[in-house]
């Protein structure tokens, strides 16, 4: 397969992004055999759900990562206040998907030191931290980032922005990861989850077993992490990869999405079938976010 230049990945994995999560919103927590019922039938860019979205409307997983995209093509990897403040400002805006603890985290946030202490509070507080609101929007670090070392380290400050559990923060290193070995995908995230018995597993996962994960640990970084390794290294088809992660059902969106960057970026935006980008709504800022990635080497 012919080697992507940058602007390429970048375009390809942030197109293929917001394509997925778009296509998966409306199944978004659906049960696996509604979920694969849809997608047996001919999913397409209807748009519903449970939240209401237009066909082609993207979610919370394409918001934040367009923030993520635009900040670092102004001010390049990472000015951790200003990511906080696009955040908390589309937080504040009244969204009509945000996940709990990216709400906690963010409310009132001004800077990146209260969004930490914030989520810090919020894991304390609930136990919870290791959801998929991470790794749904990091990809633009692993797009935009020149080594790898770069991009592990931003992907972990930005997780704990609103996310207290390391877990989150290695998931989000473990697609960049990928996205700078796109040949050898799985040693890289390996590396990034060393010690880390449930991101592991979830990346040695077969078929079976993914599916499992994503009907009993819905939202789980881990899930997200897996499937999206799995379509890449064993479907590596954007279309046929993506329709597999919706299939699973639970966090429909949230799984495409990943797994949409990873394809995308692999195998360009000539890979995204053409219907599915006709409907995708503000593909514009989606471009320029891409080219602003390019723009910071």
């Amino acid at each position: 397969m012919p080697t992507l230049t940058q602007p390429e990945r970048a375009r390809g994995g942030l197109l293929g992004l917001a394509v997925a999560d778009a296509l998966g919103a409306p199944l978004e927590f659906a049960a696996p055999a509604r979920a694969a019922t849809a997608v047996e039938a001919g999913l397409e860019m209807t748009g519903g759900g449970s939240f209401g979205w237009l066909p082609g409307e993207w979610t919370d997983d394409t918001t934040m990562a367009l923030c993520l995209a635009e900040s670092i093509g102004a001010h390049g990897l990472l000015d951790l206040d200003d990511v906080t403040r696009r955040y908390a400002d589309w937080a504040s805006s009244g969204p009509k998907d945000i996940g709990n603890a990216t709400s906690a985290a963010l409310r009132g946030a001004s800077s990146a030191a209260e969004a930490r202490e914030q989520a810090r509070t919020y894991v304390e507080r609930t136990g919870s931290g290791a959801g998929n609101g991470t790794i749904m929007r990091a990809a633009p670090i692993g797009l935009a980032a020149s080594s790898l070392a770069e991009a592990v380290d931003a992907a972990r400050a930005d997780a704990v922005l609103t996310h207290g559990d390391a877990r989150a923060g290695h998931a989000s290193a473990a697609l960049c990861g990928a996205l700078l070995s796109l040949d050898e995908p799985l040693p890289a995230a390996r590396a990034e989850c060393a010690g880390e018995p449930k991101l592991l597993e979830a990346l040695d996962a077969d078929a079976a077993e993914l599916a499992a994960l994503a009907a009993n640990q819905t939202g789980a970084c881990w899930t997200a992490l897996g499937v999206a390794l799995h379509a890449l290294t064993e479907i590596d088809d954007y279309e046929r990869g993506v329709l597999w992660a919706i299939s699973l059902g639970g966090d429909t969106d949230t799984n495409a999405a990943v797994a949409g960057a990873l394809l995308g970026a692999r195998h360009g935006v000539e890979a995204i079938p053409k219907r599915w980008l006709d409907v995708l709504r503000r593909r514009d800022r989606i471009e320029a976010a891409a080219a602003s990635l390019v723009a910071i080497r």
